[in-house]
Parts: structure tokens; C-alpha cells; sequence
């Protein structure tokens, strides 16, 4: 009877010490615009049945940051996208990215560091 009792208190302090939320949680995730630049930033959350927008062209100055929330899955990990665009007319930059698993507490550096042509 006392194994068990260590063995389940040995359990009940590694899910403490997870990283990752319980599914049905919520995800709160750091957004660093690690640029010195301002950009405009919209933030899809790819667990939401649909996915849908967080963040829909916000503004986040030069090396500032927002903080959101996104879906945990069942394993409890966020899924979210981003684009994020510079303001400049003709020198105008764009970046984007997918970043799946992201556990509570995560910062996520987005920038524009490409040009904007079709692709």
C-alpha cells in the first residue's frame, strides 16, 4: 500500500510539472515582435473547430508583445499560424509561419523579414 501512495504521488508531481495544458484548456502564449519594426500581426488558432483568428491585424510596436489564448488539443498543446506584414509601401516586408505543439508559456517571435511577392 505505501509503494502505491509514492507511486501515484510521483505521478500527481510530474503532471504538475508538465508544460503542457489539459485538454479542454486553454493555451496563453506570448506574441514577440522581434523586429524593431512595427507590424501588423493576425494569429490563427488551428485547434478551434473551425480554426478562427485571435488576433486580426493588430498592431505590435517594435519588440513588444500581446499575450493570447488558443484551443489545447487533447494532448494539451496549442496549434496556432501567423502572418505578420510591415507598413512600408513599396519597401513592404511579410512573414508567416505554422507552429504546432506550443505549450502554456511559450513565446512566439514573429517578423517580416521577406518581401511581399506572390507566391
Amino acid at each position: 500500500m505505501h509503494a502505491i501512495r509514492i507511486a501515484a504521488l510521483a505521478l500527481g508531481v510530474t503532471l504538475c510539472g508538465a508544460g503542457a495544458a489539459f485538454a479542454g484548456d486553454g493555451v496563453t502564449v506570448r506574441i514577440l515582435n522581434d523586429s524593431p519594426d512595427p507590424l501588423t500581426v493576425t494569429l490563427y488558432d488551428r485547434n478551434a473547430r473551425p480554426p478562427q483568428a485571435v488576433v486580426s491585424g493588430e498592431v505590435i510596436n517594435g519588440n513588444a508583445s500581446i499575450s493570447v489564448s488558443v484551443t489545447a488539443d487533447a494532448s494539451g498543446f496549442g496549434h496556432l499560424s501567423w502572418t505578420a506584414t510591415t507598413g512600408d509601401g513599396e519597401m513592404r516586408r511579410c512573414g508567416r509561419k505554422d507552429k504546432p505543439k506550443v505549450n502554456d508559456g511559450d513565446t512566439i517571435r514573429v517578423h517580416a523579414a521577406r518581401s511581399c511577392a506572390a507566391r
